[in-house]
């Protein structure tokens, strides 16, 4: 089984245990920390913060309105909304993510990123789940308004 259906299995299930937030609840977990990160070198830090916080809204605010998301799967979505559904049950699971080896190749208010992560949750029976993967992302620089996501792929493995 791959990771990527894992992570959907697991989130269904613990939807479907009735042990998951509903989207209200999610949403009032918000930390509020929506702010622009200006400096390249601390958006994994506001990712890492935002994702393991449970902070959905926060999370994607560093996303481009117009952004391309490849989720685990492979899926290609596009916008914010589509990236938004595609977090929403895995936060739901109260995951910790550890992003490190993280490299940025700059050309002017463009970046490519990559890094890799381990991931760890408990399932709904208290299981506690250990994955690895990796990330290859493009930011820009929109100025005052941050580095954002204009393409995340999410599915890609750790090499």
């Amino acid at each position: 089984m791959t990771r990527a259906r894992f992570l959907r299995l697991l989130g269904a299930g613990f939807l479907a245990s009735g042990a998951g937030l509903s989207a209200n609840d999610l949403f009032a977990q918000t930390t509020g920390d929506t702010a622009p990160v200006t400096e390249l070198e601390k958006v994994y830090d506001a990712w890492q913060e935002r994702f393991n916080a449970g902070d959905l809204e926060g999370l994607v605010a560093l996303y481009a309105e117009d952004v391309t998301y490849i989720n685990p799967d492979g899926a290609t979505l596009h916008g914010k909304a589509a990236t938004r559904g595609d977090y929403e049950a895995l936060l739901a699971l109260k995951p910790r993510i550890e992003i490190g080896n993280r490299i940025h190749v700059l050309h002017q208010d463009i970046a490519l990123s990559t890094n890799h992560w381990k991931l760890e949750l408990t399932d709904p029976e208290g299981k506690v789940q250990n994955l690895t993967g990796g990330g290859i992302e493009v930011l820009r620089d929109y100025g005052a308004a941050g580095w954002q996501f204009i393409i995340d792929d999410a599915s890609r493995s750790a090499s």
